[in-house]
């Protein structure tokens, strides 16, 4: 076996496929100090390559899931805003983004004043031709276009300043001149607990990919309008259903309340207790079901 297998490597390197290596095998053999030099050549290539690659190589720019957070929080406690949708276009050079918006100093639930909302638009690679839209739609909801966004853009940061007044801000005391001289001035400048800050780039996981159309700022006002009145079309539809459904509920649980009641004439002792307390617990059933029709009108 032995035998054979020696057999076997005796022939391979005689063959002409193995002639190359044993020739450059016995030259490295015979030329020690040129073997040397082949050697330093090729780890001082391999050095000098990995070097200009990280001289010349973009620098990539990683950002925390912090900076990646799709809602944010005024500090002043103003309200809030949450980026529900961005969808980016290679083709046209597009991006829409989608906000939500929530008014915190508003007794009723309702979204920002875009009037009282200030946007600006920072990026590495901004070009002189990119330029940013925004939309209102409905009350709560606004709409961001960018438009002419280079394919290597990387990461645009859009900073929104809410300029709606808080009534913890607003000072109602009366002091005196002295009193007004010890208190230390504020820099209204200086003051970012109105700003929040969204981040959109290629590193983000909610940045989708997608085909988007070129139109104007009013053609794509009114698809909005219309996508967002069939979406509210069929919330109505879904909350009658509802409705409805509730109705029959409690119909069904009068009826059986009533039977219980006729059940009640005739029963003593544990078997009424037991008859009573099904009749509570269908009275509080009764109670939650209605109080959910109250809530849906």
């Amino acid at each position: 076996m032995i035998d054979t297998i020696k057999r076997w490597i005796e022939k391979i390197k005689s063959s002409a496929i193995a002639k190359p290596f044993v020739v450059t095998k016995k030259w490295f053999q015979d030329n020690v100090i040129k073997r040397k030099l082949v050697v330093f050549s090729v780890l001082f290539v391999a050095w000098i390559s990995l070097l200009l690659g990280a001289i010349y190589s973009p620098q990539r720019q990683n950002y925390t899931d912090e900076q990646l957070k799709t809602k944010q929080t005024f500090e002043n406690g103003t309200g809030e805003m949450r980026l529900s949708s961005q969808t980016y276009s290679p083709e046209t050079g597009i991006i829409i983004l989608q906000f939500e918006t929530k008014d915190s100093t508003s007794p009723v639930d309702r979204g920002i004043d875009t009037k009282r909302l200030k946007w600006n638009l920072y990026a590495k690679k901004k070009t002189s031709q990119t330029t940013m839209e925004i939309i209102p739609i409905v009350d709560n909801k606004i709409s961001v276009i960018i438009r002419n966004v280079p394919e290597d853009f990387g990461a645009y940061a859009i900073d929104i300043t809410n300029k709606t007044i808080s009534s913890s801000s607003i000072d109602i005391d009366v002091s005196n001149p002295s009193e007004e001289q010890e208190k230390p001035s504020k820099t209204k400048d200086n003051n970012t607990d109105n700003v929040i800050q969204f981040y959109v780039t290629t590193q983000s996981s909610k940045l989708k990919t997608g085909s988007l159309k070129k139109v104007s700022r009013e053609e794509f006002a009114l698809s909005e309008i219309n996508e967002e009145k069939d979406f509210q079309t069929g919330q109505i539809k879904k909350l009658s259903r509802s409705i409805k459904q509730l109705k029959t509920s409690i119909e069904d649980d009068e009826s059986r309340k009533s039977g219980l009641l006729k059940e009640a004439e005739y029963l003593s002792d544990e078997d009424l207790e037991s008859n009573q307390k099904d009749i509570a617990t269908i009275e509080s059933n009764i109670e939650t079901k209605n109080s959910g029709l109250m809530s849906n009108k």
